[in-house]
């Protein structure tokens, strides 16, 4: 045995191995890609800025009620008469009067055409159906800035 040489000629399979690598790349694109595509660019809609920076832009506070009755409160709308600064919905059958609502959008924005900006505060009882249907009825008076108040 002593005087044997040892055999250096042997094969290395390198095939799993490019496997593992290629399977790794195939990780390490997907990261890439999916911390791309879930990155979010959020601005902060009200309360961002200070006092003397931020615009008075109209504003309409709308709460929906668990009974189904919406409380619209205007904010900064100068040319919205005092007796419509706070309007309320009441509800229809124990749902909310989107027709209703819907003639009175149509009122106010013949009063202050540059209302746009909405945001509505739900309760927690309050069903996701309902609340998209509300917004719905503003996106389509033309009040596309829409927001939802956390709760």
């Amino acid at each position: 045995m002593h005087g044997r040489k040892k055999h250096l000629d042997f094969e290395l399979n390198l095939v799993p191995f490019i496997d593992l690598l290629s399977v790794c790349i195939c990780f390490l694109l997907m990261t890439a890609v999916w911390l791309n595509v879930t990155s979010i660019n959020v601005k902060q809609a009200v309360g961002g800025q200070s006092q003397t920076e931020t615009e008075k832009k109209p504003t309409v506070w709308v709460m929906l009620a668990e009974n189904g009755d919406l409380t619209m409160d205007f904010k900064s709308a100068a040319k919205i008469p005092a007796n419509m600064q706070k309007l309320r919905v009441a509800a229809e059958a124990g749902r909310f009067n989107l027709d209703g609502l819907s003639k009175i959008l149509q009122q106010i924005k013949v009063v202050e055409p540059e209302l746009r900006t909405v945001l509505i505060h739900p309760k927690a009882q309050t069903s996701y159906e309902d609340m998209i249907d509300v917004m719905d009825r503003f996106r389509n008076s033309g009040m596309n800035d829409l927001g939802v108040v956390p709760l």
